[in-house]
Order: C-alpha cells, then structure tokens, then sequence
C-alpha cells in the first residue's frame, strides 16, 4: 500500500503543478496535497461572480467543477485547498483534471 500511495501523490503533484500558477509542494506525510491557488483568488468566474477568498472558490469548484476541495483557510493557509490522494488513480486523473478545466475558466 505504501507504494501505491506514494505513487499517487506523486502523480498528483505532478498534475496540480502542470496546471498554470499552482504551486504545489510535496507531501510529506498523511494522504493529502495541498496547492496554492491564490493565483485564481479574485478572479471572475464565466457565471459572472467573484472568487473573493478559498472558501467561494471551493463552492464554485464543487458546483461548477464537479471536484471537491477543502478550503485551506480552515488550516489557516487561506488561498489553499486540500485535496486527498486516498483514492483511485483515475479518480486523482479525473478529479485534477475537473480542477485544471475549471480554473482554466476563470478571468
């Protein structure tokens, strides 16, 4: 197991960092990566809104993006997000990508 968790993180990294202005540093422990996207914070999103902190932009990833994020506000890191890399491989593939699409979006 401790392969494929390692596996896992490390693919999720690699697909958070090669979305534009995310940064991503590499886990250490637990099951969870944690990007800086404060780059998007402030940004408008297609339905016209503005994403004026991690928490709004959560919501609008969940609803509009089909992916769900924590706000890393709660972690006292606002502009960040937790996402689990506790699942598939193709759930890591899928979810990331959703995220890449969605902020894709932003302007």
């Amino acid at each position: 197991m401790r392969k494929a968790f390692d596996e896992r993180r490390v693919e999720m990294v690699k697909l958070l960092r090669a979305i534009p202005n995310v940064q991503c540093r590499e886990p250490k422990g637990a099951f969870y990566a944690f990007p800086d996207l404060s780059a998007y914070i402030g940004k408008k999103t297609p339905e016209g809104a503005i994403l004026d902190d991690d928490v709004q932009m959560c919501d609008w990833l969940v609803e509009v993006g089909k992916v769900a994020v924590v706000p890393g506000s709660g972690f006292g890191a606002p502009g960040f997000v937790r996402l689990s890399y506790a699942c598939s491989m193709q759930n890591i593939q899928d979810g990331v990508g959703r995220l890449a699409k969605a902020l894709g979006t932003l302007g």
